[in-house]
């Protein structure tokens, strides 16, 4: 049976994940990550799923603010995505689906921005795993329940493009891996 964790938190918490139930898989929901270390250890899961967070405005000044959506929200998929990639097995696929989004109107937003951040962090886990093959797709908000499931085992989605099909998996592994020495061997990084 395909084991699959999903994490995140508002409505679309349920509807994904009974959606992947629906498949037959044995599913996991955290929907707080602060028990997400609790929830995975001594597991292993074949997919994972992850969802926007939750969030609740706190006041403040507008850079506060914005400051908070970075790190309460998409910054945090980082330290979640790294507490779940021990876990997973080597060809495991991952989902992140976007769709966090401001939670302040006053506040200015960038989903060009939003969504980099999302791929950022697809090809940091692919250079984690390289030379292993973990997938790892991006999924906007518009995908289904059934959609995100649906791509768990490889079936189309809607905006799957030609390129995963036919890509050379083991060029894309040796291409993190170098990557992935080179980030590493840095000495010193300036942002």
């Amino acid at each position: 049976m395909t084991s699959v964790l999903v994490t995140g938190g508002g409505e679309r918490l349920t509807e994904v994940a009974e959606a992947i139930r629906a498949t037959g898989a044995e599913t996991t929901v955290v929907d707080t990550l602060d028990r997400l270390g609790e929830a995975v250890e001594g597991r292993t899961f074949d997919a994972y799923v992850q969802l926007p967070v939750a969030m609740t405005p706190r006041g403040g000044s507008l850079v506060g603010r914005v400051e908070q959506f970075l790190s309460e929200g998409l910054l945090s998929r980082f330290r979640a995505a790294e507490t779940v990639l021990p876990v997973l097995h080597d060809a495991a696929t991952v989902v992140l689906v976007g769709g966090q989004t401001n939670i302040d109107t006053e506040a200015p937003d960038d989903q060009q921005a939003r969504t980099a951040l999302m791929r950022v962090l697809a090809h940091a886990l692919r250079a984690e795993r390289a030379p292993g093959h973990l997938r790892v797709r991006t999924a906007g908000p518009e995908w289904s329940g059934a959609d995100i499931a649906a791509s768990l085992d490889g079936s189309s989605t809607p905006s799957q493009t030609p390129s995963e099909h036919g890509a050379d998996r083991q060029a894309i592994g040796k291409a993190y891996a170098d990557w992935r020495a080179e980030v590493l061997g840095l000495v010193r990084v300036e942002f």
